[in-house]
Order: C-alpha cells, then sequence, then structure tokens
C-alpha cells in the first residue's frame, strides 16, 4: 500500500525560495527610483537612479530580521495589488520574491515584513557609510 504512505516530501521541496529579494522605491516628490537586490547570504546589490551601484553585506542581525521577515508573508497567496504610482508624487515600495509578488509593501498581506523592507530600504538610501545594517562587502 504505498499510495498510502505517511512519507512526505519536506515542505521546502514544495515552496520556492524567497531569495533573491528585490526591493524597489519609486516616485515621490524627488523622483526616488531605488532597487536593492538582496541574495540568500546577505549581499545586497544598490542601485539609485543618478547614482553608481554598490553592494554590501547584512550584518547578521539584519540578515536574520530579513531573512525572518521575507519567510513571514504568505508568498502564493497574495492578491497582487497596484504597484504603479497613482499620482506622479506617489511613493511606492514594492518587494517581489520567486516565491511570489510584486506586491506593496503596506499591503495588509505582507504584514509585519513591510516595516521592515522599508527600514531597509531607508537605512541604504544614505549610501554604504551611513548604513547600520550593511558593511561594505
Amino acid at each position: 500500500m504505498a499510495a498510502c504512505s505517511s512519507q512526505r516530501e519536506p515542505p521546502s521541496a514544495s515552496q520556492p525560495s524567497v531569495f533573491p529579494l528585490t526591493i524597489t522605491r519609486a516616485g515621490g516628490i524627488a523622483g526616488f527610483h531605488d532597487v536593492l537586490v538582496v541574495t540568500s547570504d546577505g549581499l545586497v546589490s544598490v542601485t539609485r537612479k543618478g547614482k553608481a551601484g554598490w553592494r554590501c553585506r547584512l550584518t547578521p542581525e539584519a540578515a536574520r530580521r530579513l531573512t525572518t521577515a521575507a519567510s513571514q508573508v504568505p508568498w502564493p497567496r497574495l492578491t497582487l495589488n497596484g504597484t504603479s504610482a497613482s499620482f506622479p508624487d506617489d511613493l511606492v515600495t514594492t518587494v517581489v520574491s520567486p516565491a511570489g509578488g510584486p506586491v506593496r509593501v503596506e499591503n495588509p498581506q505582507v504584514g509585519a515584513a513591510g516595516p521592515v523592507f522599508t527600514e531597509l530600504v531607508n537605512d541604504l538610501s544614505g549610501g554604504r557609510s551611513t548604513s547600520g545594517t550593511c558593511a561594505p562587502a
């Protein structure tokens, strides 16, 4: 009776990885266009409008916090909402993962992970030298 076997695939085998995460902040009066790509080992590639791109590595605490937040998002069940600006000065921050998205970080389905994504973008907006969560890679 192999069909009734209690053996199952490990949950992770059927669920796509949440990394790399791509967090994008666009719009606003200042005309932002910031893109962060974060890999599972904490390496962050930062691209900002009008600036040279750069890389850094998340501190162990920041990497743990981001990994925990990203793993709690119900990626496959997200109801996608508008990811473009409604008004010319609308500031939109979205996140996308191989597991799902894009979705605005303020979408209620993103839950407590939204502020974690926003804090990372805000921390890195001043550059590598002012970041408290990312060291030069």
